[in-house]
């Protein structure tokens, strides 16, 4: 009887044969794929896209809490926008330049009434956000406006600005430039809105949705996913001159890196400030004059000459 298990049955015969052709087919498939590009020859070619494909509820859904802000911040005022904003563009991002038509030059002090300007009369959200910084910092001979700035932050972001978004993020999370009256009554619904700005803005890779959303993991006191967020963003080729600045001082500093490189660092702060008058750019210079000073005391004197023309002085 035992002889019997030795021989293979019908059921078995059959089962053999079956998988010898799916073998066949299967090697018959690579051969194909291999040949012909796979099952990806059918599909359309991909674009790339600067932003990772956000949903785009997710997008009009904040964009209508922030129009909501926005107008409660300008109140009976109009908010400038757009009059003929761009087709097909879900978002923008970046800093207003300084560029003329006319070649005519315009110098770092004279930024803030440029950006003003482009801010109210055409409702650039660039030069909103840019006005809204310089309202902020106090930089360019602007008087400093906690509330004005969040204005003009809270203008671009409602034309779908990524910066001006977690800017106002960061507004609404710890009620910096809203009426007293109203900071308890909304705050717990505006610091998960801020909150949900600044992860929107980090997700799509904007650099000022990254700044926002590692100065919340350095709070934390998670200075190594601070530096990752940096470094990821950096390597992407969307950074900007804070997010350069701020991963130079973690590697000048040492923070949030397993060992120093202040080499690297001041190579990043340089490029930086070659960036000016953006966000960023005014810090970098002051303190690669101070990093230089000692050694390089010409090189530190022009970099103290570039911070003070963007309005960088000691005791800021």
């Amino acid at each position: 009887i035992h002889h019997l298990y030795e021989l293979p049955s019908r059921f078995h015969i059959s089962i053999m044969i079956v998988e010898g052709l799916l073998s066949i087919l299967f090697l018959s498939f690579l051969q194909w794929e291999k040949n012909h590009g796979g099952v990806h020859a059918f599909l359309p070619p991909s674009k790339p896209r600067e932003c990772p494909i956000i949903p785009t509820l997710a997008h009009n859904g904040l964009l209508k809490h922030v129009k909501i802000v926005a107008h409660d911040l300008w109140g009976k005022d109009e908010i400038p926008k757009l009059e003929h904003p761009p087709d097909n563009v879900d978002f923008v991002e970046g800093e207003a330049q300084l560029v003329l038509a006319d070649d005519n030059s315009i110098s770092f002090t004279e930024r803030a009434e440029y950006f003003r300007r482009l801010a109210l009369e055409r409702g650039c959200p660039k030069a909103q956000h840019s006005y809204g910084l310089l309202l902020w910092s106090g930089f360019g001979g602007v008087e400093r406006n906690a509330q004005e700035s969040a204005k003009f932050h809270a203008a671009a972001a409602s034309q779908g600005h990524l910066d001006g978004m977690a800017v106002l993020g960061g507004c609404l999370r710890t009620s910096t430039g809203f009426d007293k009256k109203k900071k308890k009554k909304n705050n717990k619904n505006n610091v998960k809105l801020g909150l949900e700005l600044i992860e929107y803005a980090a997700s799509c890779g904007n650099p000022t949705g990254i700044n926002k959303k590692a100065a919340l993991l350095e709070s934390n006191g998670d200075d190594y996913g601070a530096v990752e967020l940096y470094e990821a963003c950096l390597h992407k080729g969307r950074e900007n001159a804070l997010l350069l600045l701020n991963l130079g001082w973690c590697l000048v500093h040492g923070q949030g890196v397993a060992k120093k490189n202040a080499e690297r660092g001041i190579e990043l702060w340089k490029l930086a400030a070659s960036r000016a008058p953006d966000e960023g750019s005014e810090e970098a210079a002051w303190h690669l004059h101070h990093e230089l000073d000692r050694d390089y005391p010409k090189e530190a004197l022009q970099w103290l000459k570039l911070a003070e023309d963007l309005g960088y002085y000691d005791g800021y």
